[in-house]
This record gives C-alpha cells, sequence and structure tokens, in this order.
C-alpha cells in the first residue's frame, strides 16, 4: 500500500484523494468565479442563423457559451449572473469612418446642420473671439444644398468674421471653403492646373474661396495639424460618443502610417477600447509600409486594407457620372485617380493578399472599379474587396461582379440625406439611360453579391447606428425631414439591417470568426437596448436608447 510519511504523521491514499479532490473543487469554484452569466429579455445572437438564446456565459472578455440559463446554470454552478432590462444584439460595427477627423472636429469649429452663409458667419466670428490664439480656424459641415442661395459660398461671403486665416471643410469632405486670410496667407498660383481637383473662380478670374477634392487636397496639406495634446482630449470625448452609441468596432476609411501609429499608442494606453480596422489611405508611402511589414497588429487594431479615390461626391458635384449632370450641363465630375494606375495597385496589393476598398460614388467611377476587380481577381476567390459608398452605378455593371468576390460597404443615412436634391443631379440622357435606377440601389446590391456593410461615414453623417439602422429599413430619416420613404423598393428588412452592422461588417474586414455576433469563441462586444428594434413599431423608434455597451465583457458605457 503506498502511504507518504512524514516525521509526524502518515496520510493514507483515501485522505490523498480528499485532499486533491478538494483543491480541484475550490480551483473549479475560483474558475467559475471568473465567468459571467448575461440574461436578458431577448438576446439577438445575430449569427447565420439567426436564433436567439436565453443567455451567454463570458470568460477572461470571450463568449464561453450561449443557450438556455438552466443549462448554463448547471454548466457553470457558480458564476455570477447578470439580468439586463433590456434587449441584447452584438456590439454595432461601423463599417466605413472617419474616426479621427470626427474628433478633430470637437475642437473645431462645427458647421453642420447650419442653414446659411449668415449663420455661419456668426459662428466663425464667434469661435474666432474664443480661441484667438489659434493660427488657424479649422471647421467642417456646411452644405450649400439646405441653404436658400443653393449654390457655393464666396471668400467675401465670410468677410468681417475673423482675419485668422481660416478653412472650412464641406459636409462630405470634398471640397474646402477659404476665407479672404487664408487665400493671402497661402500665397499659391491659384492659375495651378489640378488633375482631379476644380479651383472655382470668379468672373474676374481670381479664385472664389471653393477647393473641390484634390485641388482641397492641396490646400489641407499645408495648413499645420493638430496639436497632439489637443488631439488625444478630442480622441477621447469622440471615443466617449461612439461607445455610448453602442459602437464596438470600427473601419477607419483611410489614414496615414503616423495616424496610424497613433491609434495604436491610445489602444496601448487604455484611452481607446473601441477594435479598430484600419485601411490605409493610398499613398507611395504607404506601399513601402505594406512591403516592409511593419504595420502594427494586435487583438484591436487590423491593417490588412488599402483605400483609394476614384471620384468626389454628388453634393460637390464631383461624383464621375457617365452623362452630364442635369444641374451643370457639360460637367461630368472628376476623376481622382487614372484606371491603369489603379489597376497596377491593384495588381500590387493581390499579390500582397491585401484588401482593395475603394471609394466609387458615381457610375462612371463604379464602372472603372468593377472593370479593375473582375479583370484582377479570379472568379470565387475569397477577396473581400470593397466599393465603398456604390452610391449610384448602371446595373448592367452589377452583372459583371457575379460570382467575383466584391461588397458593397454603404451608408444608408446618405440616402436619406441626399433624398431632397440627388435627383436634381441626375437625370434621363438622351441615348436612354436612367442613372436614377441604379442609385442608393442597396436591395439590389445585396441581391446580387449576398450581403452587404453599413456603416455611417461619420461625421459625413451622424454616428447614430439606430439611425442607420432606420434608414435602412424604412428609407425616412430618423429627424423626420422626410414625409415619403426615398426608394421604398430598395429598403433592406430588418434582419438584413442588423446583420450589415454586425455580423456582416465583420466579414468585410476579415474578423467574422471572432466578432460580429454573439457565438462561442467570440469576443464578448455587445450593446443592451431598451427597446426591441427588430418588433417595435416604427413610430418607436426615436425613444430606442443605448443602455449599455460592452467591449471583451467589460462595461464601457
Amino acid at each position: 500500500m503506498f502511504t507518504y510519511t512524514n516525521k509526524n504523521k502518515m496520510i493514507y491514499p483515501q485522505k490523498v484523494c480528499i485532499f486533491f479532490t478538494f483543491l480541484f473543487a475550490i480551483n473549479i469554484n475560483w474558475g467559475q468565479q471568473d465567468i459571467e452569466i448575461h440574461t436578458a429579455k431577448k438576446i439577438y445572437c445575430v449569427n447565420d442563423s439567426f436564433n436567439n438564446v436565453e443567455c451567454f456565459a463570458v470568460k477572461n472578455g470571450i463568449i464561453q457559451f450561449t443557450g438556455s440559463i438552466d443549462s448554463a446554470k448547471n454548466k457553470f454552478p457558480n458564476a455570477k449572473i447578470i439580468k439586463h432590462r433590456g434587449y441584447i444584439f452584438p456590439g454595432f460595427n461601423d463599417a466605413h469612418c472617419h474616426f479621427l477627423a470626427y474628433c478633430r472636429g470637437i475642437e473645431e469649429l462645427q458647421l453642420f446642420g447650419t442653414t446659411s452663409k449668415h449663420d455661419i458667419r456668426k459662428k466663425l466670428k464667434k469661435f474666432a473671439c474664443k480661441h484667438r490664439k489659434r493660427k488657424w480656424i479649422i471647421g467642417r459641415g456646411w452644405d450649400q444644398n439646405i441653404w436658400p442661395e443653393n449654390n457655393f459660398p464666396t471668400h467675401s461671403d465670410l468677410k468681417g468674421a475673423t482675419e485668422i486665416p481660416t478653412c472650412l471643410s464641406r459636409v462630405d469632405g470634398h471640397a474646402i471653403w477659404l476665407n479672404k486670410a487664408a487665400l493671402e496667407s497661402l500665397n499659391l498660383n491659384y492659375d495651378t492646373t489640378i488633375v482631379g481637383g476644380e479651383i472655382l473662380k470668379l468672373a474676374d478670374g481670381s479664385p472664389s474661396g471653393v477647393f473641390i477634392d484634390k485641388a482641397a487636397d492641396w490646400i489641407q496639406e499645408i495648413i499645420p495639424n493638430m496639436d497632439e495634446d489637443l488631439l488625444i482630449k478630442a480622441l477621447k470625448c469622440g471615443t466617449e460618443d461612439i461607445i455610448k452609441a453602442g459602437i464596438t468596432s470600427i473601419s477607419e476609411a483611410g489614414l496615414s502610417f503616423n495616424q496610424i501609429n497613433f491609434l495604436h499608442r491610445m489602444q496601448e494606453l487604455g484611452i481607446l477600447p473601441i477594435r479598430i480596422n484600419a485601411m490605409l489611405s493610398s499613398s507611395q508611402e504607404n506601399l513601402n509600409h505594406i512591403s516592409k511589414g511593419d504595420l502594427p497588429k494586435t487583438e484591436k487594431l487590423r491593417v490588412r486594407s488599402m483605400k483609394f479615390y476614384l471620384d468626389g461626391a454628388l453634393g460637390s458635384r464631383g461624383a464621375l457620372l457617365k452623362h452630364d449632370y442635369c444641374d451643370r450641363l457639360h460637367h461630368k465630375g472628376l476623376q481622382l485617380m487614372d484606371a491603369n494606375e489603379f489597376r497596377y495597385y491593384a495588381n500590387f496589393l493581390m499579390q500582397k493578399n491585401y484588401q482593395v476598398c475603394v471609394h466609387a460614388i458615381g457610375d462612371s467611377a463604379n464602372k472603372i472599379v468593377i472593370d479593375a476587380f473582375t479583370n484582377t481577381l479570379v472568379p470565387d476567390f475569397d477577396a473581400r474587396w470593397r466599393i465603398e459608398h456604390a452610391q449610384i452605378v448602371d446595373l448592367e455593371d452589377v452583372k459583371k461582379l457575379k460570382n467575383y468576390s466584391v461588397i458593397p460597404s454603404i451608408q444608408p443615412t446618405h440616402a436619406t440625406s441626399d433624398a431632397p436634391w440627388a435627383f436634381e443631379r441626375l437625370c434621363n440622357s438622351k441615348d436612354g439611360h436612367n442613372p436614377q435606377e441604379g442609385a442608393y440601389a442597396y436591395k439590389t446590391w445585396l441581391d446580387s453579391m449576398g450581403y452587404v456593410a453599413l456603416g455611417t461615414d461619420f461625421p459625413v453623417e451622424g454616428i447614430s447606428p439606430i439611425a442607420t439602422f432606420y434608414s435602412a429599413v424604412f428609407r425616412k430619416d430618423l429627424n423626420g425631414s422626410l414625409e415619403q420613404a426615398f426608394l421604398p423598393n430598395q429598403s433592406l428588412s430588418r434582419q438584413q439591417t442588423l446583420l450589415g452592422m454586425t455580423l456582416w461588417a465583420a466579414r468585410a474586414e476579415f474578423t467574422d470568426n471572432y466578432k460580429g455576433s454573439i457565438e462561442a469563441g467570440k469576443y464578448a462586444d455587445f450593446v443592451v437596448l431598451n427597446k426591441d428594434i427588430i418588433e417595435i413599431e416604427e413610430s418607436k423608434f426615436k425613444r430606442v436608447k443605448v443602455k449599455h455597451t460592452f467591449i471583451g465583457g467589460e462595461k464601457v458605457h
């Protein structure tokens, strides 16, 4: 008989077994103290089968189990049970946004919703008085389409507001408006021809103060960047805003190497808890970093894609159309990149196994992208290359994408924001082409490609995922500006919309294996809402609130 002996006593086998059984039981209990079981009125897993469960268990930020509460209690008898008085959904994933731009805007002049040049001049004067020491005043959010005049402004419209050089970006970021002080301080040759850009001129040939697309880029490259301490302050505020909105993941649509490293540092410092899929801006410098392989990669930061711009925006008449703008004859928009150059980069990124993401709004720009994709990709290869916006497309071009792995990355609130004026830009051509047939055609895209990724493009639009959901389903804006649904035949179902904001958005960035739904083995990123957005009446959507936001099992709001 085996025994263990020391100088004082003898332990027999039975006692050894009892002792180790006791230790084992303690270890199990200790382990289960780290497990939390979450229950709610209803839990939407938003997986491929779109089923509901009574609860799910979380340990170390990972979902361990989903199912019935009785099964969870049997499996984890000592786990902590958290009962939520609301409805649980996976954390919202904004598939296309400009987070850093949004954050900078918090410390800059906000012009969103301003309805006249007079209002902007008043806001600028007030802001300038408060920030007298700034070398430049930067602002964003003006939209000439909602002014009584419905035309582009000039530098004289800002006369008397401030003598500080001022640069105000249009709501879509594709045009800027400078005051006279800015034009004079830059001392540039405004007769320069800029391919892919436009410098608007006055009757005497001098610059009006408005610069579009690459002409705007030309100016903005010269303007000093925001001080990092101020940017960190803004980042903290911006992070709080999106967490309160229930957003746990984002796709940042175009960043420099330095900006990505900045976000990486903020995540390492614990300032930035959200998960980020960062698209590199298209530049030779960023291509060099891809070749060197020196980009950061963590569980909260993914960098495996590059963002290109083929055209501008419809609101500033920079979207590249196949035919003339109705309200500006002999003008088809702006092509920001040569088609052959784009194909060269697409082939390079294909070889590096990088995802290609392309801003394309007009039907001509979308044709260039679709032709390049079908010439570069192999049918049925899981490339998941993305068309960002895909707002106006010739339906015959969409047919070319059959059997190709291409994802429409779309923003439902763009449709409802553009609705009052979009068709003033788009009209039938002499050859019978009607661009309206493929405008904001989200249901058509979904039927053709199998799934869509939904985002907001904030700060171009608001950050609210509930507004995104409402626009996609009801084709109206949550604020009630549209009395009638805009192209209601292109609406998505509630289930499709929720998938587009969670699992499909994750799939569009190759992260669906570990986020995007409430399933065992995935990150415990989820939100608790006060209303069931899958079931409630349309009239109740304004009352939907985010009660709590969890990232990696930790409550961050």
